[in-house]
């Protein structure tokens, strides 16, 4: 099964589809799903987002999600789990300094990833289908080293990936002539969550082009939270990431993600989730 994660740390799975079944269990890793052929409805968390060829959608554990299936679908979904990224890190640094754990999170959880319009380049989007089609390739064929050729061709789509999520926040302020929506401040909070000066009001002020106090206000009144409190809450997601898919110790995702000390961390993590961190982890754990 793929739960075991140490053993497989990534599934590639084609399959066409008249009808959707929701799976047994809940999703338990990340998953690109592409759409190659058909049309209909993808629900994410509440939304419902229409589909047809060369769709792409990000899934992370958290989301909810089901397909409504209006033509016969050809689907090709890649999951996988955080030892794989790690895998990609490992590849990466021997040519880059490239973050991938930070990169996961911002692609994983960008608006634009769940609604399916991802590609704002067309030469990217082509070379992405490209890269789909040569995954898949290398997948069913297990060719001499098609390992390495999935892991470096995910590596590429991912950066794509994140390079037009990117693109899609710069063009639509720039488009907007300082005007904003809510969930353009949302991906910026989730762009800059590693850089706390990036967070201060004043500063997300200037970069709308808004007062502070009308900041918070129009935050609030679309999400029903303060910015402060939505930054703190998408903190712990992450926090629940790294326990979950990584042997990070509880005092390095603290330091990692601008918690004042581990302490803190165990306090706020007990008080929100009703349980500590190190037993969280542990829930996780597959039984022996």
């Amino acid at each position: 099964m793929f739960d075991q994660f140490v053993q497989l740390p990534y599934e590639i799975v084609p399959e066409i589809l008249d009808e959707w079944t929701a799976p047994a269990r809940p999703m338990h890793y990340f998953q690109l799903a592409y759409i190659r052929e058909g049309k209909g409805v993808h629900h994410v968390n509440g939304n419902s987002y229409p589909y047809s060829n060369g769709k792409l959608f990000l899934l992370s554990p958290d989301d909810q999600h089901s397909f409504d299936i209006q033509t016969t679908t050809g689907f090709l979904f890649i999951r996988f789990s955080q030892l794989f990224i790690l895998q990609l890190k490992d590849d990466a640094e021997r040519l880059e300094q490239c973050d991938w754990m930070k990169k996961t999170d911002y692609i994983f959880h960008n608006y634009h990833s769940k609604a399916g319009c991802i590609f704002r380049d067309p030469a990217d989007e082509s070379l992405a289908a490209t890269l789909l089609q040569s995954i898949e390739r290398e997948h069913l064929l297990h060719g001499k080293g098609y390992r390495l050729i999935i892991r470096q061709s995910m590596s590429i789509l991912l950066n794509l990936i994140a390079r037009n999520l990117l693109r899609a926040e710069n063009t639509g302020v720039a488009e907007n002539s300082g005007r904003f929506s809510i969930m353009q401040i949302i991906s910026y909070l989730q762009e800059h969550v590693y850089e706390p000066q990036q967070l201060k009001l004043p500063q997300l002020a200037a970069r709308f082009n808004i007062s502070t106090t009308y900041l918070g206000e129009y935050f609030r009144k679309h999400t029903g939270q303060s910015i402060q409190e939505y930054v703190i809450e998408y903190k712990l997601k992450l926090v629940e990431t790294r326990l979950g898919y990584s042997n990070m110790r509880i005092q390095e995702i603290a330091e990692e993600l601008g918690f004042t000390d581990e302490s803190y961390l165990s306090r706020l993590f007990k008080k929100r989730r009703g349980i500590t961190p190190g037993a969280y982890r542990k829930q996780l754990q597959p039984a022996k």
